[in-house]
């Protein structure tokens, strides 16, 4: 018989991230309608990790030309899934989107779910990498024809702030 396989434990996949951040985001502004509208913006972002790891919270404050973001990303950690849920709400919105989900796949966390844009539906691709100690990186991609071609439209670099 053969051994079970290895069951990898992510509970602690965020807590490089814990700590203060400043935060550059390029985004753009009108994804999947062939558009090049992209613009900047520069905030700060707070992790925390509750619940011993099995949460992390990083609330972004960040301005730019184009106005600007307060939301708040819950990470929630399912052990018996191995896997985690990305949940997403922006201050002046009472409830979160549908959850993506992910775990530990070439390098970074990477999330997949659905989502709409526009009233179509669609799907969302999400991937936060550790480059560093104290340098981050997150790109968010939408697929409107079911995952066989993904668009480019949020990135973020994330330097620690230190002491």
């Amino acid at each position: 018989a053969a051994p079970p396989a290895f069951a990898r434990d992510g509970l602690h996949d965020f807590d490089s991230e814990i700590g203060t951040w400043t935060i550059h985001t390029k985004r753009l502004m009108h994804p999947l309608a062939n558009a090049n509208d992209w613009v900047t913006y520069d905030g700060t972002k707070i992790v925390t990790s509750p619940w011993g790891g099995r949460a992390s919270i990083a609330e972004v404050k960040e301005d730019g030309a184009a106005g600007h973001l307060n939301f708040v990303a819950i990470r929630l950690y399912d052990p018996d899934a191995q896997q985690w849920s990305l949940n997403f709400t922006s201050a002046g919105n009472a409830a979160f989107g549908v959850p993506l989900h992910g775990e530990l796949r070439n390098g970074g966390i990477e999330f997949i779910g659905p989502d709409t844009q526009n009233g179509r539906s669609i799907l969302v691709r999400f991937i936060s990498k550790e480059e560093s100690a104290d340098r981050a990186s997150s790109e968010q991609y939408f697929s409107d024809d079911g995952g066989k071609t993904w668009e480019l439209n949020w990135v973020n670099t994330y330097t620690r702030v230190k002491g």
